[in-house]
């Protein structure tokens, strides 16, 4: 086979790689959003009562590299369950210590709920217990009792002084300060119903119009940035923000000033995270840019971090082991597609340039360069394969962990419950298949490199200048 034949062989399939897998590494393409699977108002369906309408913050990907991605926020209308408590009351910290409380022989343990003076603690005094006063939110002191302050009818013990009793005469509750507070005082909650705005605002909590009942907490409002209401009704369709002037107000609702510059986006223009002149995000490195117009938020990727960077918003999680486990995991999963990509671009130029060798050592060395250049090629292929492998992996893996609750905010979870379209919002862009294509010349690139080196003991009968320098002198 003549050596120019050779070349041409080899050459085209390893400069077709190299060029598709340069576009794909220096191309922000890799992945590309879905618009028909972002949820329409118009489309939504409630199936039953227990669902309604909710509106919410949705990552859309613009544009994604191996470097950098930029990622929009978009305000948009889900279906989420009515049960769903947003309040978020506990740190994860106070709810571990409350869970593993321990009480004494002299208190009793509130079963599932806390103590209603005391929310940080499920312990109340052992002489609280039964003594017709609801002292545990779940009523779990005084629901043992009530057979026994019934056996006898009309025999109800009175109640103690500065209280009234219920209208079920099984337990006492103070009626001017415990009257549409939120909290269930009477075994038959007839201390919260008929309640309204009016006097909820009396005792200063704020009326949770779907739960048709005063929120919990006391000095609670409107619109100030903080859910007191389990359905969150109470900080949704805000035109303005009460209370502190920190709180900022966005996408018609209001946030805690604590929320600006956290490095976590709340608002779909980033005004929340943008300016932030002083503060650093705990990613490499985050500015507002505008991409179609549209504004989204780069994240760049540095491959030369050994350490992944820690995330500030670790312990709202359930199981904060877990998820640090799993966002180091696509941190060095990351690590591998870029430096397989480089890799891939090294060797495949490396295998061009052995075959720049053949043509000037042809007749000293005519099988050393096609050698090489089949070990370059197989190097290239597989640092390849392996950063395409690893990418698919953490695509296909992020995807399934929106439904794990050891790696997933409850919130996050719910949602793509309820709207599982979400999971499909990006696939695969022009760069990935531009890489699979370089992947595929490379491989074929492999096969004629073996083929050229099995040829080539039977072509060196055919090269005369082979022949002549091989003649033995007499």
């Amino acid at each position: 086979m003549n050596h120019c034949v050779r070349l041409l062989l080899l050459f085209t399939p390893s400069l077709i790689g190299l060029g598709l897998l340069g576009i794909a590494f220096a191309t922000n393409w890799w992945t590309i959003a879905l618009e028909t699977n972002i949820p329409k108002e118009d489309s939504l369906k409630i199936s039953s009562s227990d669902e309604r309408i909710y509106s919410t913050l949705i990552r859309v990907p613009i544009s994604r590299g191996l470097l950098t991605e930029c990622i929009a926020y978009r305000n948009v209308k889900v279906v989420i369950t009515n049960t769903f408590d947003f309040r978020t009351e506990l740190s994860h910290d106070k709810t571990m210590k409350l869970a593993n409380e321990n009480c004494t022989n002299n208190q009793f343990a509130c079963v599932r709920g806390f103590a209603i003076v005391r929310p940080l603690t499920r312990c109340i005094d052992r002489r609280q217990q039964c003594n017709l006063i609801v002292d545990c939110e779940d009523q779990s002191d005084e629901i043992s009792c009530v057979e026994n302050f019934n056996t006898q009818e009309n025999k109800f013990v009175n109640c103690p002084s500065g209280y009234t009793e219920c209208q079920d005469r099984k337990s006492c509750y103070r009626k001017t300060e415990q009257t549409c507070d939120g909290v269930f005082n009477c075994m038959d909650k007839s201390d919260e119903q008929n309640c309204n705005p009016e006097k909820c605002q009396q005792n200063k909590h704020v009326y949770c119009p779907r739960e048709g009942r005063c929120a919990r907490k006391e000095n609670s409002k409107r619109c100030d940035g903080i859910a007191d209401c389990a359905d969150n009704s109470d900080e949704e369709n805000c035109l303005q923000c009460n209370g502190d002037p920190s709180v900022f107000l966005c996408d018609s609702k209001c946030f805690p000033g604590e929320y600006r510059c956290d490095g976590i986006v709340h608002c779909s223009d980033l005004r929340d995270e943008s300016d932030c002149n002083d503060y650093i995000t705990t990613s490499n490195y985050q500015r507002r840019l505008f991409s179609n117009d549209q504004p989204c938020l780069e994240q760049r990727f540095n491959p030369f971090r050994i350490y992944p960077p820690n995330d500030s918003t670790i312990e709202s999680y359930s199981n904060p082991n877990q998820r640090l486990q799993y966002l180091h995991l696509i941190y060095y999963l990351q690590l591998i597609v870029f430096y397989g990509i480089v890799g891939g671009l090294i060797f495949l130029l490396l295998a061009v340039i052995s075959l720049f060798f053949f043509g000037c050592c042809r007749h000293h060395c005519i099988s050393v360069p096609f050698y090489f250049y089949g070990l370059w090629m197989l190097l290239a292929w597989l640092c390849i394969l392996t950063a395409l492998i690893s990418f698919v992996f953490i695509w296909l893996w992020q995807k399934q962990t929106v439904l794990d609750y050891e790696k997933t905010l409850p919130l996050e979870i719910m949602i793509h419950e309820r709207n599982p379209t979400l999971r499909h919002i990006e696939f695969f862009g022009i760069s990935f298949w531009l890489a699979c294509g370089s992947a595929l010349a490379t491989f074929i690139g492999l096969l004629l490199s073996y083929c050229v080196c099995c040829t080539l003991g039977s072509s060196r009968a055919d090269d005369k200048e082979y022949e002549i320098m091989q003649m033995h002198n007499y």
